[in-house]
């Protein structure tokens, strides 16, 4: 298999783990440890049934043309000679082709495909896309209906520094250093609990407490659950936490808190008991004994791992209401498919095809989200939402080394009972090399604001009208990603 090659950047920001070394808003809990959960007064409980909510962060910047491709632009065909996919129906390069979302997409009011939009740089004004095959395991909940995917996409500023664009995007505020908490955060703090018993909240499938979700109540993260691949692991090795080993019991844990933090009535010595009952629950629930639905099979990687155990915390219903995702791979600088050579008459190979690096990361993201689909919402018609995002897309060009450098506009894509799919919903740019569109001539422009999908989402399924607190100085326009 050939492997791709990040940046320094994203390698930096990688080793230092950013993520797990987001601070915590609430002062009083500064010098806790980074394991506790974000423990806040007692609250009523939401008695309406709302979605919970799952965001799959696909890091490193993943690129959306590969994704979602626009397989009739010409500038999209000339500008990636090795990379670019084929269009569904051609009569070369099966390995190439994308998936058939133009006979399974319905039309219109004016009988045009719902899987393409007009465009200013396509052959007869409109662009027409294509699934990458890679990603085939999304295709029933596509057919269904219940998969939205969205084009040109993402923040509506030309950074391009990973660090820089992924801490905007969970704060959900463009270039604000001061702002520390994340928009599911926000979100869990400024509503009741679905629960008023839930002793665990929000669930960070990583390793530490994703941006996202920092600020909410009762919010930890768990980042064996990503770790490793085979049979996801019983939540029994909590090392990691400080937990394990001669003071891990109720009595010790509680002198020790009060030892280092002061006795009865410290908020952090309560969130440290609350932490204990908390990971009690977390091991009666067990992702390695969670049994999906019939006939429902996750990968065995950690993406496949993080699903099944988002599955198994939400059909045991034990409160949670929000779960983040990590899911690394897409910084794609090199080798992010192969050479296309001639290999016979009329026939070649190469491109983003299987053995190749984008491939399998697709495959793998591709597979682990339709198991969930088929086992959760599909098989046991939970409501959940799914929103996966990423911090940037890439460049329309590919570089010396079939890669893709740091871009612009990317995709999003939503999944779940309540979301209009079926469909690709795009405010398409075209590929132009038009400055006022786009902040070079080499990016995808940046047309739908990602915060007017999720500030949709927070009020008509999430049951919080409070999007000034939530998506703060931002007055989002609504898409109609729900039904």
């Amino acid at each position: 298999m050939i492997e791709h090659t990040a940046c320094d950047e994203f390698i930096a920001l990688s080793r230092r783990r950013f993520l797990a070394a987001s601070g915590t808003a609430a002062a009083v809990l500064a010098a806790a440890p980074a394991w506790l959960p974000r423990v806040a007064m007692a609250r009523e409980y939401r008695s309406a049934a709302q979605d919970v909510v799952i965001q799959v962060f696909l890091r490193g910047a993943c690129d959306g043309l590969s994704v979602v491709v626009p397989f009739n632009e010409p500038r999209y065909i000339s500008a990636r000679p090795n990379l670019a996919m084929l269009p569904f129906d051609s009569g070369t390069d099966p390995a190439r082709r994308v998936l058939d979302l133009i006979g399974t997409s319905g039309s219109d009011s004016n009988g045009n495909s719902l899987a393409s939009a007009a465009s200013s740089t396509a052959p007869g004004g409109r662009v027409f896309f294509g699934l990458h095959p890679a990603l085939s395991g999304l295709m029933p909940a596509w057919s269904d209906g219940k998969l939205l995917l969205l084009q040109a996409a993402g923040m509506t500023n030309a950074s391009k520094s990973h660090f820089d664009a992924q801490r905007s995007m969970e704060v959900a505020r463009l270039n604000d250093p001061t702002l520390s908490t994340g928009w599911l955060g926000r979100h869990l703090a400024s509503v009741d609990p679905m629960r008023a018993d839930a002793l665990v909240r929000a669930i960070g499938i990583t390793d530490g407490l994703p941006r996202s979700l920092v600020g909410s109540p009762k919010a930890v993260p768990v980042p064996e659950l990503a770790n490793g691949t085979g049979t996801p692991p019983a939540l029994t090795n909590f090392t990691g936490y400080g937990l394990k080993g001669p003071s891990n019991s109720r009595l010790n844990r509680q002198r020790v808190m009060g030892d280092l933090y002061t006795p009865a009535g410290d908020p952090v010595a309560a969130a440290a008991m609350s932490t204990l009952s908390t990971i009690t629950l977390l091991n009666q629930i067990g992702a390695a004994g969670y049994a999906a639905a019939a006939g429902v099979v996750y990968p065995t990687n950690s993406i496949g791992n993080s699903m099944k155990s988002a599955a198994a915390l939400i059909n045991a219903d034990v409160g949670v209401e929000a779960i983040a995702i990590d899911y690394s791979g897409w910084d794609t600088h090199a080798n992010q498919g192969t050479p296309v050579s001639v290999t016979g008459p009329g026939t070649t190979t190469g491109g983003i095809i299987p053995g190749s690096s984008m491939y399998n990361t697709m495959a793998a993201i591709g597979n682990a989200i339709g198991a969930f689909y088929a086992d959760i919402i599909a098989g046991r018609g939970r409501n959940v939402t799914v929103v996966i995002i990423s911090e940037f897309g890439r460049r329309v060009g590919e570089n010396g080394t079939i890669g893709t450098d740091h871009g612009y506009g990317n995709v999003m894509l939503c999944l779940g009972q309540a979301i209009r799919g079926g469909r690709v919903l795009t405010n398409w740019p075209g590929l132009s090399t038009n400055p006022a569109l786009v902040p070079t001539n080499m990016d995808l422009g940046v047309t739908i604001d990602y915060r007017d999908i999720l500030a949709e989402i927070v009020q008509q399924r999430l049951g919080n009208p409070d999007l000034a607190t939530v998506f703060p100085s931002f007055t989002p326009t609504f898409r109609g990603v729900l039904l």
